[in-house]
């Protein structure tokens, strides 16, 4: 052996001996000196000697110093190895740790006993669990030294600083297996990346399968990957019966085969194309995007059935088509302002109308604010207040000035467009229509009529003073007669202007005078009639009716009116049209009438479709299945159908009146209902199904339905509100009824299974499972129940049992924890799951010592108190609900078969808890230690006795 590669002791004792033996030679020297001294040998002799010894005295020296030297060298070199060792180590990632056999650590690196908040001297000779940071570690080092392994890997968790952080462990064995060196990586990150990958790898599986489109993987070669399940659903198939398939094996579509095709040919990563494929015989259309991964090897392809939307494009081109028509051609202006007053929208009618070449020139320039637009600024704030306070005008007449100048005149209609929430005013909308013509001759028949009367007064007073001067002013008679034939020819062009047919009839129905108008009825009378009796011109039956009139004007002095119709040839259209006449009979001197008729054609159809109307909808009224009313803003009933007054149980509209004089007093049962009806109407103007409770005529209490609005004046105001009621009170039993029996089936679910889990199966009967990493789980035994049962009667058993469990229901309710199952006189509860819960190991521990007091409440038939025994475990667990009948939620995992050897090991009257759940229990409760216990399939494990709360000491 080198002497660098000897041991620092070693090296040291040998070095101890060599300065022991030149001690030694040196002792030997004086020794013979001395002897030379006492024999008196002669100094030759004692010469040789002397440079005998000399020499060999030299060379041990020599030798010793030769010793020295390499020893001296040795340390040097052990030296700097150990403080390059102790670099490397300081320097590894990790915490690296030497432990002996037995279990104690010999010595750590800084990083180790950094992480700890100590000192790495602090660590040698101590228990490896002293820290209680990790019984893991504990157990995979104690499990490594059992095993004949040289080498060894584990992965470990340890809370640090209260966080629990996991680490990668790996030991190797060393000096015969009698220690060993540990070298821990830090994986939590690691851990949390893989735990985030798996929920981003299930979100992405969520997000797949909830796109509403067609999802699927495609290699290079053109098969299926795979494909989510909106694609396997729209063929009928299950997802899997696409991997491997080719993606034409459906014969569904070429067009998409050659569209991948042609992209993995491609450099492009990703592409995107619209395609028709046929699905069951119909052909849809898709915009398929596509992106290569995997290097290219494959790629994700995305399709959305555009189909519906390629058909209400088309459908909203073809409306936009004839609309735009409509709005193109109308005689009409129609616009759309913003609430600005630029305008948005305008047809060309109404750029003719205000004097522009196109509609796109007046929106350019033109503002509806533009105050140089209309001639009286004051009528125009008029139509703006009167809009905003009503929504809306109608026929609202003003003067405008055009672009070139000139002043017409327009009848505008106008309403307020609001968006959906009737918050925000989007545009006005509107129509103007040009009646200057109109409004011209309306300007010049009254100038005419003013004139007609200034000049009949004028001729009335020239006459007067005609005839008072006749005698003496003969000269003037010529322009008298002139100014009469003047006024004769205006009168007569005023009449020639007029549509009414006049004539002058004498006693015996003959006429006398026809007065030319602008009449265009066949029958109005000409000048060829002067002399022939009404009997020669018109129907017998007509006839009559002209001469009784006649008759009956002149008998009594007055003028009489009538309608009457006569039958009227359209030569254009060759056929007979009913035309009716109003017409008004005054008496004239010389025995004679005047008679003068109007067309009331047009307006008798008006009131003939009137009353058709209103017998049509008084039928709908008397005859609705539904009740119709209309009420006063007071709740007074205006009017009310056979329906509803038979609802309510009156025997007429009058009884109905008499006793319901205020619908909120007398009908409803809750008033508060009919403030909450008022209150929408007017905030919306209209209600529908809105349900409440009434009173009948005999106080019975009926559910209706009721759909209502408010009718308003032309000022806005209310007058009444009317709608219709339906009878719904079937109908709600029926609702109570099934929302009872709802209620009671979820009360009964919510007793099998936990709500969540209930909820889950709801949406989706397939198998549930979930992992929880931390949860505690409790089991519980009734210690000795084979004996007591066999001293009880089954019922006696079973009511006991059942007061028992009740009792353990009502703690797992109020601590919030989840009762999994009874077995048996085995009760078993968890805490932090299904839904997580911080301090679900406190809970637990709270319940079982509410149960141990619990239980000495209930005796047995001697008298004697039952004992329970307790086991309780912490850690990770799998819970779920299989199968598809008598659905049970149930737990698996080693921490659940821990928690039931804590239960089974355990002794009566006591609770028995794990390492773990020791830790998580020791600052808030009295715990003392069992000891080691040796649980099947897990070895020896440290168990604690859970004896109080250290509040209650």
């Amino acid at each position: 052996m080198r002497d660098e590669d000897k041991p620092k002791q070693q090296l040291i004792h040998e070095l101890a001996l060599l300065r022991e033996r030149l001690a030694s030679l040196e002792a030997t020297q004086e020794t013979a000196q001395q002897e030379q001294d006492e024999s008196g040998l002669d100094d030759h002799s004692l010469q040789s000697q002397l440079e005998e010894r000399t020499a060999a005295l030299v060379e041990a020296n020599d030798q010793l110093v030769a010793e020295i030297v390499k020893h001296t060298r040795a340390e040097q070199a052990l030296r700097s190895a150990k403080e390059q060792l102790e670099a490397v180590l300081d320097a590894v990632p990790g915490v690296v740790s030497w432990i002996s056999r037995d279990l104690r650590y010999l010595g750590v690196n800084r990083q180790l006993a950094q992480m700890f908040g100590a000192e790495p001297e602090n660590f040698i000779g101590k228990d490896i669990g002293f820290l209680r940071a990790s019984t893991d570690f504990h157990d995979f080092m104690k499990s490594f030294f059992e095993s004949e392994a040289d080498d060894a890997a584990c992965e470990v968790s340890t809370r640090v600083h209260g966080e629990l952080r996991d680490f990668l462990i790996v030991a190797q064995k060393y000096d015969g297996d009698r220690a060993a060196f540990t070298v821990g990586i830090d994986i939590s990150e690691r851990r949390q990346a893989e735990n985030d990958l798996r929920a981003a790898k299930d979100q992405l599986q969520a997000i797949l399968e909830a796109v509403p489109g067609m999802v699927s993987w495609i290699s290079s070669d053109l098969r299926y990957l795979g494909v989510n399940r909106h694609l396997a659903k729209t063929y009928n198939l299950p997802p899997e019966a696409f991997v491997g398939q080719g993606i034409g094996f459906l014969q569904t579509s070429d067009l998409f085969e050659g569209f991948l095709e042609d992209f993995f040919a491609s450099d492009a990563t990703e592409h995107c194309q619209e395609i028709t494929a046929k699905v069951y015989g119909e052909t849809h259309s898709y915009i398929i995007a596509a992106q290569k991964y995997d290097e290219g090897r494959a790629a994700f392809t995305v399709g959305i059935d555009v189909t519906e939307r390629h058909r209400a494009i088309q459908a909203l081109k073809e409306a936009e088509a004839k609309y735009r028509n409509l709005f193109e051609n109308a005689v009409e202006g129609i616009y759309q302002i913003a609430p600005n007053g630029t305008y948005l929208n305008a047809n060309p009618a109404l750029a003719r109308i205000y004097g522009y070449e196109s509609a796109q020139s007046l929106i350019n320039n033109l503002s509806c604010g533009d105050r140089l637009l209309y001639v009286n600024i004051e009528q125009r704030q008029e139509f703006l207040e009167t809009l905003h306070h009503q929504g809306r005008v109608v026929g609202f007449e003003q003067q405008i000035y055009r672009q070139d100048g000139s002043v017409v005149w327009i009848s505008e209609n106008a309403r307020l467009v609001w968006d959906d929430k009737g918050e925000n005013l989007l545009y006005y909308e509107g129509t103007v229509e040009d009646i200057t013509e109109r409004k011209r001759a309306e300007e010049a028949l009254q100038r005419a009529n003013e004139d007609l009367e200034s000049r009949v007064e004028e001729r009335t007073a020239a006459l007067r003073q005609s005839n008072e001067r006749l005698m003496l002013e003969i000269g003037e008679r010529q322009r008298i007669e002139a100014a009469l034939r003047k006024s004769e020819a205006e009168l007569r062009a005023l009449f020639e202007a007029m549509t009414d047919t006049i004539a002058v009839f004498d006693a015996q129905g003959r006429y006398v005078k026809i007065v030319s108008t602008n009449s265009e009825i066949l029958y109005s009378p000409t000048e060829d009639r002067i002399g022939k009796s009404v009997y020669e011109v018109l129907p017998p039956t007509q006839a009559s009716i002209f001469i009784s009139h006649i008759q009956r004007a002149l008998n009594t002095g007055q003028t009489v009116n009538l309608e009457y119709n006569l039958d009227i040839e359209d030569p254009e259209q060759e056929k007979v049209s009913e035309v009716w006449f109003a017409a008004t009979v005054s008496p004239l001197p010389d025995n004679c009438v005047i008679w003068v008729a109007r067309n009331i054609t047009e307006r008798r159809r008006v009131l003939n479709a009137l009353q058709e109307a209103e017998e049509k909808y008084r039928s709908i009224f008397e005859n609705a299945a539904e009740g119709i009313y209309q009420t006063t803003p007071n709740g007074a009933y205006l009017s009310a159908n056979p329906a509803l007054i038979q609802m309510y149980g009156y025997d007429s509209l009058e009884d109905l009146q008499d006793h319901v004089q205020d619908v909120a007093r007398d009908l409803y049962v809750d008033r508060d209902r009919r403030l909450q009806f008022v209150t929408l109407l007017e905030e919306n103007g209209s209600i529908s199904e809105f349900e409440l409770q009434v009173y009948c005529k005999d106080g019975s209490i009926i559910w209706t339905s009721e759909n209502a609005r408010t009718v308003r004046d032309s000022r806005g105001r209310i007058l009444y509100y009317e709608g219709t009621v339906q009878e719904i009170t079937k109908r709600k039993l029926a609702e109570e009824a099934l929302r009872a029996e709802q209620e009671k089936s979820e009360s009964l679910l919510l007793n099998v299974l936990p709500r969540k889990i209930a909820e889950q199966l709801k949406e989706d009967q397939t198998s549930i499972a979930e992992r929880f990493d931390e949860a505690t789980i409790m089991f519980a035994d009734l210690v000795d129940f084979t004996s007591i049962s066999a001293q009880m009667s089954p019922s006696k058993l079973v009511a006991m049992l059942n007061d028992i469990f009740s009792t353990f229901d009502q703690l797992a309710l109020a601590y919030r924890l989840e009762k999994i199952k009874t077995i048996g006189d085995a009760y078993m509860v968890a805490g932090g799951l299904p839904m997580p819960m911080e301090d679900h190991a406190g809970a637990i521990a709270e319940m079982a010592l509410e149960m141990q007091w619990a239980i000495d409440e209930f005796k047995r038939e001697n008298n004697l108190s039952f004992q329970l025994r307790i086991g309780i475990n912490t850690g990770p667990v799998v819970a779920g609900v299989i199968g598809i009948r008598k659905f049970a939620y149930d737990l698996w995992g080693d921490t659940v078969n821990v928690a039931s050897r804590m239960e089974s090991q355990g002794q009566a009257g006591k609770i028995q808890v794990t390492q773990k759940t020791y830790e998580m229990l020791k600052e808030r409760y009295i715990l003392e230690p069992r000891g080691l216990l040796e649980v099947k399939g897990r070895g020896e494990m440290m168990t604690y006795w859970l004896c109080d709360r250290l509040g209650d000491v």
